[in-house]
């Protein structure tokens, strides 16, 4: 008898339990290069509201163990954190305990921005849009809590699979393929590449639930670019390279390899503000 789906919360703890490194598997917490554009780019985003309104007040979703928080508080933003993992929940919950600037919030459906009854200038969301399975109307729901002339602004997502060549997409596997050999456990790697390229998903499998990108092919910037236009009065798109080996990591940058996206939507439109 097949397991039944467990909630994706749940899986999120199972594959990323307490104590878990996120920054081994995440190229944009591994590398310093990378590293240092986000956080750049996320104080330059704090600045702006500062510039324009005297205040950021940010919602920052899935903010996972907090490695961009410090530096959203640090550039002078509240920040309202939302996290769906349990353990993650408790982990940003004791360290920011003592930091009125900050308000951690349990978001077990996904839906608490539109429930907590308040407005931001500025959304961010590092490396969660593959997680939502439907997130033109999760970037809906939060351009709705945004206010006017506010913006939103999403970093470290992979490119629309469907609209890249075949050699881009063996580029992205093979680095893949030879950071997991490094990394030991190999053999789960290919079970889990062996399931993605027959289409199977086993809604038990914390891997397939929780990181699974294939299970919606990448995500697709165009779309999520057309979505923004309709809300903000500026879109910028960046596509960029991004794996999890650093000598790897040098090597796309230097041919121009193109794997993963950010974007930014600036001047929120026909949102009051508060």
């Amino acid at each position: 008898m097949d397991s039944p789906p467990q909630p994706v919360d749940t899986l999120q703890d199972v594959g990323h339990p307490a104590g878990y490194d996120y920054d081994a598997g995440s190229p944009h917490l591994a590398h310093p290069r990378l590293r240092t554009w986000v956080t750049d780019s996320l104080r330059a985003l704090v600045h702006e509201q500062f510039a324009r309104r005297g205040r950021a007040h940010v919602l920052e979703v899935g903010a996972g163990h907090g490695a961009f928080t410090d530096h959203l508080l640090a550039a002078g933003a509240s920040v309202t954190l939302t996290e769906m993992s349990p353990s993650s929940f408790e982990l940003l919950t004791e360290r920011y305990r003592d930091n009125p600037a900050a308000r951690v919030i349990f978001d077990e459906t996904g839906q608490a921005a539109a429930e907590l009854n308040d407005s931001f200038d500025l959304v961010v969301c590092v490396s969660v849009l593959h997680h939502i399975p439907d997130y033109l109307s999760a970037i809906r729901m939060w351009a709705s809590v945004t206010v006017e002339g506010g913006a939103f602004a999403s970093f470290q997502d992979p490119l629309w699979y469907p609209a890249r060549s075949r050699l881009n997409l063996a580029a992205d596997r093979g680095a893949y393929f030879v950071w997991r050999a490094r990394r030991g456990n190999v053999l789960a790697g290919l079970k889990t590449r062996m399931r993605r390229m027959r289409g199977t998903y086993d809604e038990s499998n914390w891997r397939d639930m929780v990181e699974y990108h294939v299970v919606r092919q990448g995500c697709d910037e165009r779309a999520i670019c057309a979505q923004l236009e309709q809300l903000y009065g500026s879109v910028e798109l960046t596509r960029y390279w991004s794996t999890q080996s650093r000598s790897l990591q040098n090597v796309g940058d230097r041919v121009g390899l193109k794997s993963t996206f950010a974007v930014v939507a600036r001047g929120r439109e026909g949102h009051p503000q508060p």
